[in-house]
């Protein structure tokens, strides 16, 4: 028998969103590499115009790194909540599944006596 792979689930669009930013990080900062290896061997107003871009450059990093950060952070706040709301509910059938099987075995043991 030939084996089946297995097929990934779909991405939520958190995860493509983060997937699209990591990518977009990783561009520019090989970009910003690359910029300041040709600053370095620049002069005059070659060498301003690619501090310039640089700078730009790093700006760019800073906001993507920035709105990563912002985005794992409300990742994880929504994990901790959803997981507090599950413990909430499950804490609840937990309590009712117990009460009906006590209201179950008093009824059972009811009818038994009579």
């Amino acid at each position: 028998m030939t084996e089946r792979s297995k097929r990934r689930p779909a991405r939520s669009a958190a995860q493509t969103r983060l997937k699209q930013l990591e990518t977009r990080l990783a561009h520019l900062e090989s970009q910003l590499k690359t910029l300041r290896a040709e600053a370095s061997g620049s002069v005059g107003a070659a060498r301003a115009k690619l501090e310039s871009l640089e700078r730009r450059a790093a700006d760019q990093i800073t906001r993507a790194q920035t709105t990563l950060k912002e985005s794992l952070d409300s990742i994880a706040r929504t994990l901790a909540a959803s997981k507090e709301a599950m413990g909430f509910k499950a804490d609840r059938l937990t309590r009712a599944v117990r009460a009906g099987v006590e209201a179950g075995t008093r009824a059972y043991r009811g009818r038994a006596r009579r």
